[in-house]
């Protein structure tokens, strides 16, 4: 059953998988829903992006979690190739704006993986999420929690960015909570780190609408500051 909760049906994936009939279900995720994948499920599902953005946060029992990926359209979501700490850790799936989700099962696009096509399709999507695991990954990679929030805003800025005269725009509701989940900080330090941004004119933030714009000048401020 393709229950498409008012998607449209011209979608290429959903034309794709209806041409070739392997089985899919649509999931939509409202702003802030999440899903949570166990690699010990032996369904060996993955899903694709149709259409939004998540980010998605890999749990420890310990209730820890460090961000590993911002993915959004045509990025494809699989952990099954985590294989020695599946009794440990799960990750978490969670949609920064309305998001919908292709979810299929391998086994299935393995019957018709001799389609040439199809098959340089899903190379392409584990080509370009690799990228994207590869960007929150040099976001990390930063001790100082302020560089990684400015690296943040500036893979914001390049990857869902909306350019205007003097700034950018991120088209989605951005809260200081998940911002430091993406960081791995808290709220107090988020605050004082955009409010620092925010009085040196580089970013403005509007609580209510948790919307988030960053202006040219914080580019300046990176060349500046050698935050590379």
């Amino acid at each position: 059953m393709h229950k498409l909760f008012g998607l449209s049906m011209n979608n290429q994936w959903v034309q794709l998988f209806l041409e070739l009939n392997i089985p899919f279900y649509i999931y939509k995720l409202n702003k802030g829903d999440s899903i949570i994948y166990k690699c010990k499920n032996k369904n060996n599902s993955a899903a694709i992006i149709l259409h939004g953005t998540v980010y998605i946060l890999k749990m420890f029992t310990n209730t820890e979690g460090v961000c590993i990926a911002i993915l959004n359209y045509n990025n494809i979501i699989d952990f099954h190739f985590s294989t020695l700490e599946k009794d440990y850790v799960y990750y978490q799936v969670i949609a920064l704006e309305e998001t919908y989700l292709i979810n299929f099962y391998w086994w299935d696009f393995i019957s018709v993986v001799n389609y040439l096509p199809i098959a340089i399709k899903i190379l392409y999507l584990f080509r370009n999420t690799l990228k994207k695991y590869e960007m929150i990954s040099y976001v990390i990679s930063h001790k100082s929690i302020r560089y990684r929030f400015i690296q943040l805003l500036v893979l914001l800025c390049q990857e869902f960015g909306t350019v205007n005269n003097h700034s950018i725009k991120i088209p989605f509701e951005v809260s200081q909570t998940t911002i430091s989940h993406i960081i791995g900080s808290n709220t107090i330090t988020v605050n004082k780190i955009m409010r620092d941004l925010i009085s040196q004119l580089l970013i403005k933030y509007i609580v209510k609408k948790k919307t988030l714009i960053c202006y040219f000048g914080l580019l300046t401020y990176l060349r500046n500051n050698k935050i590379n």
